[in-house]
C-alpha cells in the first residue's frame, strides 16, 4: 500500500507522512522503511516532553489492550468509548494508590486492526517515577484475577472495568510491550538530562504513529494523546 513515498495519506489528506529515520533529533521506529504520520509524531513528542518537563524522572510503560475473542460485536461498539472508560478507571486506580508523590497520567494510544475481526490498542503511558517506578508482576493473583498493587494489575483492572468484566476475564488481554531485543517488558526510567533514555522511549512510541494497519474511513479516531 505504501511502496510509493507519498507525502500525504491518500484517504486522509490532512495527515502528512515522513519517511525519515528521525524526528526532532530522536530515532524513529522502522528506520524510514514504513511511513509514519507527522501529525501523530508531533503529538507524541509533546506528550513525552510535557512529562519530562514536569518530573526529573518519568516512568514510561508500553502495553497493548485487546478484546476477548468471544466478546460479541454488539458490546464492542464502533467507537473508542471503551478507551475513554479505560482511561477514567486507570486514573481512579492511580488516585486510589495514594502514593507519597502525585502524578499526572499522560498517554499516547492508537487503534489498529489487521486481519482480526476486532481492533486492538497500543499504549504508551508516562508517570512520575517517584510515584510509580515499574510495571510489576504480570502474573494473576491466587484467585485468577489481578488484585495486587502494581501498575500491571491496575491497568488490567481498569481494562476489565471498561469492558464490564471481572479482572479474571482479561487474562492475556493486557500485553506489555517487549523491549527491542525481546526478553524483559519495556519499562523505562526517563531522565530529564539523559537523551538516550528519552530516545529509547520515543522509538517505542513512534511505532504508534505508523500509517499501516489503521483502517481510516470508518468515521472514528485512530490516535489519541492526553491533553495536559
Amino acid at each position: 500500500m505504501f511502496h510509493t513515498k507519498f507525502k500525504r495519506h491518500q484517504e486522509q489528506k490532512n495527515l502528512r507522512f515522513t519517511h525519515e529515520a528521525y524526528y526532532r533529533n530522536f530515532d524513529l521506529s522502522g528506520s524510514g522503511k514504513t511511513p509514519l504520520i507527522l501529525n501523530y509524531l508531533e503529538r507524541a513528542y509533546l506528550t513525552q516532553w510535557r512529562a519530562i518537563n514536569d518530573y526529573d524522572r518519568v516512568l514510561a510503560l508500553r502495553f497493548d489492550l485487546r478484546f476477548p475473542y468471544w466478546m460479541p460485536e454488539s458490546e464492542l461498539g464502533n467507537d473508542n468509548q471503551k478507551i475513554s472508560l479505560f482511561l477514567r478507571h486507570l486514573n481512579q486506580e492511580i488516585n486510589a494508590a495514594n502514593t507519597k508523590y502525585s502524578t499526572v497520567l499522560r498517554y499516547v494510544w492508537c487503534r489498529e486492526q489487521g486481519s482480526s475481526d476486532k481492533p486492538h490498542y497500543h499504549f504508551m503511558i508516562y508517570l512520575n517515577y517517584n510515584a510509580f517506578s515499574r510495571m510489576g508482576s504480570v502474573q494473576p493473583t491466587r484467585g485468577g484475577g489481578y488484585e495486587s498493587n502494581n501498575m500491571y494489575h491496575r491497568i488490567s483492572r481498569a481494562w476489565a472495568k471498561a469492558l464490564n468484566y471481572m479482572s479474571c476475564d482479561v487474562l492475556g488481554l493486557v500485553e506489555p510491550g517487549r523491549s527491542e531485543f525481546g526478553g524483559d517488558f519495556f519499562e523505562a526510567c526517563l531522565h530529564r538530562d539523559d537523551w538516550m533514555s528519552q530516545n529509547d522511549a520515543f522509538v517505542r512510541v513512534s511505532y504508534l504513529c505508523k500509517a499501516h494497519t489503521k483502517p481510516f474511513g470508518q468515521g472514528i479516531h485512530f490516535f489519541g494523546t492526553s491533553r495536559v
